[in-house]
Order: structure tokens, then sequence, then C-alpha cells
């Protein structure tokens, strides 16, 4: 029992932990995104940055486990929903893309309810 109370707390570590997780994780989707054209021409500086954004995108995946290993999947998961809010804006600055207004209030309903899961109590009580 004291086994699954520590695994459910959202420490200020596991929050870094998932902060770090959201914008490792938009880095290495831009990464990918800027060199996928040449991701075969290894003489091309740009298939450097996809194996570079592959390569963060892998090790990503052992931090992610290590914040499941200490936190439900249930507020882990959209928590880390915050990428979605990451990328766009990420898109926007390094990419130049554009992000038209209706996707905006999407991404403000995202914000709106990662909010709610980060105040939300557990189903058996537990703060």
């Amino acid at each position: 029992m004291e086994k699954i109370a520590k695994v459910n707390q959202l420490t200020l570590k596991i929050f870094l932990f998932l902060v770090a997780n959201d914008l490792l994780d938009a880095a290495g989707q831009l990464l990918m995104k800027k060199g996928i054209p040449d991701w075969f021409n290894f003489a091309s500086p740009d298939a450097l940055l996809f194996w570079l954004g592959l390569a963060i995108y892998i090790s990503n995946f052992f931090l992610w486990m290590k914040i499941l290993s200490k936190v439900d999947l249930t507020i882990a998961l959209p928590l880390a929903s915050s990428a979605y809010i990451v990328i766009p804006i990420a898109s926007v600055v390094f990419l130049h893309e554009h992000v038209p207004p209706l996707r905006w209030l999407g991404l403000a309903a995202i914000i709106a309810g990662v909010y709610c899961v980060a105040q939300s109590k557990s189903a058996r009580g537990e703060p």
C-alpha cells in the first residue's frame, strides 16, 4: 500500500521531469521535421538534424518511463499533453509555419484541460 501512495505523488522533481519531457519531445519533433527531407543523405547538414532529433526522441522515452514509475498514467499523460502547446509555438518561431485561429482556440482548450487535471484529486480521495 505504501508503494501505491508513493507512485501517486506528483512532486516538484516529477513535475520538472514532465516539463523536461515536453521540451525534449518538442525539440526532437522540430529537429526531425527540419531534417526529414535529407534524412538518408548523410552528407547533408539537415540529415544530422533528423538523427539528432531521433536520438533526443529515443532518450526522452527513458525519461517518460521514469515519470510513469512515479506518477499515475491518468495524471502524467494529460500533463505531458502540454507538448501539444509547445510544438505549435515552436513551429511558428522556428519553422515559420502558420497556425490558424481555430487551432489556437483548440490549444487554449487543451491548456484548460491540463489545468483541470493538474488541480484534480485522485478518485481514492488522496491529494
